[in-house]
């Protein structure tokens, strides 16, 4: 089952549960579980990580892929490739 972060609106704090997909929304629907303050709930989202393939496959691209990114790179100004 996924874990799913919620935060209270009122005093601040978080707190993670692990629910089925169908059953994400429930914690929403109560006061704040972690103080009494009777604050409600909600669901925090994270933003989309992309990042150097090495931390999740564990190899890097062959040379000839990072060649290629290389000439491309060169070819347009104002581009955001990092070749490493």
């Amino acid at each position: 089952m996924p874990y799913y972060d919620y935060i209270c609106e009122k005093c601040g704090k978080d707190f993670e549960e692990s629910l089925p997909i169908a059953r994400r929304d429930e914690p929403t629907k109560k006061p704040c579980p972690i103080s009494d303050c009777g604050g409600e709930v909600k669901m925090m989202f994270a933003k989309p990580y992309v990042g150097d393939p090495w931390h999740f496959a564990g190899k890097k691209p062959d040379e000839g892929f990072r060649d290629r990114l290389r000439e491309i790179k060169s070819k347009h100004l104002h581009n955001t490739i990092d070749v490493r």
